[in-house]
């Protein structure tokens, strides 16, 4: 604020100065009137101002809601329209629940009559595979009259029973095991042992000398070499040409010389021909006759004859006839005895390998398995239950 500086000047100046203030603003009441009137005019153009707003407001509140109405009333039409399709989508759900119902039903069956169909072929097929080795155990049993192969033929037959575990097939499972029993209670005779030596003995008869020398046996060189009778007989060879001759009759007489030299070719001489004499003639005790007049190729012939009679001997072993074994081996050994020379090792060995090997019984008697093949008919001409046989 401005301070009021004293003044100087007097009284009738002051109120000229009063008056002249008063004469010249308006007065209170004006200014008033001015004042509300202003006050008006600002609260009529607040007012006009809110009466805008309130109109762009409740159009824009309007708006709005019509927009909204429309939304609600599409909604509407959206949630009749999905309800519609609910109810239509629940019923064909039914329908496909009641179709799934129907077809697991029928698969059912249908599982069902593969399982009764498909253990049935099971069944079958396992019947075909136990006859073709029960066949195959048979041949064995029959023709070669091998044990040992039937029983392993039946075993692998029970091996695939058990493996299968069909209940149909217990009766077979019983016969497998009654004839296996009866197989292994069969007497063994060890056929490729007595195959060794039954080659062992045919390779001694095509080696043992006869009586007679022969062209097919093997050549033994008795006493000296051939070459050593050549050479004793040379004159060379004879006692004392290879020592020195004396120079002179001081230390010997020359007839006695000549006298030692004599006798002692005399006595080479001697031996020489005692040696040849002992491989031509030889003395021996012969009990057939007809032995001392077979000629060489005779002898070979009854060499192959005897080889022959050999694998005869050896086809009755593997089908085990017992009168044909031992008839080759009894003639064999006859002609052992008769025709071979006695003091020979090979036809010594030789008959003691035919001795033995006649001691041996090859006939056995041998089961059947005619159960098993029963047992397993039966099961073939029963029906099959519904399980399949389980």
């Amino acid at each position: 604020m401005t301070e009021t500086q004293p003044s100087t000047h007097s009284p009738q100046s002051a109120a000229l100065l009063k008056g002249k203030k008063r004469t010249s603003g308006p007065s209170w009441p004006i200014s008033l009137a001015l004042m509300f009137l202003l006050i008006a005019l600002v609260a009529s153009g607040g007012v006009w101002f809110q009466q805008k707003r309130f109109e762009n407001v409740g159009r824009e509140v309007a708006t709005q809601l019509q927009t909204l109405s429309t939304q609600v009333n599409d909604a509407r039409k959206d949630a009749t329209q999905a309800l519609s399709l609910a109810h239509s989508q629940a019923s064909r759900i039914a329908q496909l629940e009641q179709l799934q119902l129907e077809s697991k039903s029928q698969y059912a069956a249908l599982e069902q009559l593969w399982a009764g169909a498909n253990k049935g072929i099971e069944d079958a097929m396992l019947a075909n595979d136990v006859d073709r080795l029960l066949t195959t155990a048979s041949q064995q049993l029959r023709l070669a009259g091998n044990v040992n192969n039937a029983i392993v033929t039946l075993e692998a037959a029970q091996s695939l029973l058990i493996r299968a575990d069909r209940s149909r097939f217990a009766a077979v499972q019983r016969a497998l095991s009654l004839d296996l029993d009866r197989l292994r209670a069969v007497p063994f005779i060890d056929v490729p042992q007595l195959t060794t030596r039954l080659e062992t003995l045919s390779a001694l008869v095509a080696r043992a000398p006869l009586i007679l020398p022969d062209a097919a046996a093997p050549k033994v060189e008795t006493g000296l070499s051939s070459t050593q009778r050549t050479a004793d007989s040379s004159p060379s060879a004879v006692p004392g040409s290879g020592e020195p001759q004396p120079s002179s009759l001081d230390a010997k007489a020359w007839w006695e010389i000549a006298l030692d030299h004599a006798s002692r070719w005399s006595k080479s001489f001697a031996a020489m021909v005692v040696r040849e004499f002992a491989e031509v003639v030889s003395i021996q005790r012969v009990s057939d006759a007809n032995a001392l007049l077979m000629s060489p190729e005779q002898g070979a012939l009854l060499r192959a004859n005897l080889r022959t009679r050999v694998l005869t001997a050896q086809m009755a072993l593997l089908m085990h006839q017992s009168p044909i074994w031992k008839t080759e081996l009894a003639q064999i050994e006859q002609s052992l005895t008769a025709r071979y020379d006695p003091k020979s090792s090979e036809t010594v060995a030789a008959l003691r390998l035919v001795k033995e090997l006649s001691a041996i019984q090859i006939a056995v008697t041998l089961p059947d398995i005619n159960a098993s093949f029963a047992a397993l008919e039966s099961v073939r001409t029963s029906e099959p239950s519904p399980a399949g046989g389980q």
